[in-house]
């Protein structure tokens, strides 16, 4: 079947919303007139979220002695932070973990590359003091959500033709069909009611420079999604083909030994992150 770009953005609307709990969860996070209780109160009304606060609250990762039994007591042990990001892995662990044969992505290739873009872009903005460390989580566990739709369009092309290998991936997705997957997963941002700054810095997080009033959020993006690269992770149909902006390095104040001593320190997080996010 042959999906034109109109096609592309209604498939793209037709994804399963975020969880209405976890929404009013992440903005009550983010509103400064927010408490524990009242958030606790909103996460109770998802019984799968609660059980998931609870089970990581009392985890081994947190080395707690004695049992966590209310969600407001998990909160307050986890910390805000770490509350808001298990709520956004929650929410896009069912479809971030899917096999997508378009790219020749397995099951859960393309969830483990969102989270590592995710711990690296909060590990720049971190170590530079970029003052966003959550949005910069954020926008790299969304910055390829766009595949999740635009792999239909690639199961019935062949990219191994010799015009493909001549161009970044970015251009013969837009040449080919109209839209790229950065593009896609900006729409679906939106529609999900997701923040403007997200939204720019997922569309254009292989183009930093496009991001106009978002080019700090997009370029740390840009940074992390690279560093899953070079480490081989969710790598698809698409390999490498995805150029690194040295601009994007510059803007951060980062240099190359910054940059591999990055990649270094994501490998590491990486692991230890995904020993939490896997409790079963």
């Amino acid at each position: 079947m042959k999906y034109s770009v109109d096609q592309l953005i209604a498939e793209a609307g037709k994804l399963p919303p975020m969880p209405q709990a976890a929404l009013k969860a992440l903005a009550l996070i983010r509103s400064p007139d927010s408490s524990a209780a009242n958030l606790a109160s909103v996460i109770g009304t998802d019984q799968v979220l609660t059980t998931h606060v609870l089970r990581w609250a009392n985890s081994a990762f947190y080395g707690m002695e004695s049992r966590i039994a209310t969600v407001q007591q998990a909160i307050v042990v986890l910390g805000l932070d770490i509350v808001q990001e298990l709520i956004m892995n929650y929410s896009l662990s069912d479809h971030l973990n899917k096999p997508l044969p378009g790219y020749i992505l397995p099951g859960g290739e393309l969830w483990r590359h969102a989270l590592g873009t995710a711990i690296g872009a909060k590990l720049i903005s971190k170590r530079f003091r970029l003052k966003i460390d959550d949005e910069a989580y954020f926008a790299g566990l969304l910055c390829d959500v766009g595949k999740l739709v635009f792999e239909k369009l690639l199961r019935e092309t062949d990219v191994n033709r010799i015009e493909w290998g001549q161009h970044s991936f970015l251009e013969m997705e837009r040449d080919n069909f109209g839209v790229d997957h950065a593009m896609l997963g900006a729409e679906i941002a939106r529609r999900w009611q997701l923040p403007e700054s997200l939204v720019t810095a997922i569309a254009h997080h292989h183009e930093p420079q496009m991001a106009q009033n978002h080019q700090l959020l997009a370029a740390t993006i840009h940074v992390a999604d690279v560093s899953m690269m070079i480490l081989g992770v969710g790598i698809g149909v698409d390999g490498l083909r995805y150029p690194l902006e040295e601009s994007a390095l510059k803007r951060l104040g980062m240099t190359w030994e910054d940059l591999f001593h990055h990649v270094e320190q994501v490998a590491e997080q990486l692991t230890k992150a995904k020993e939490l996010i896997n409790l079963g």
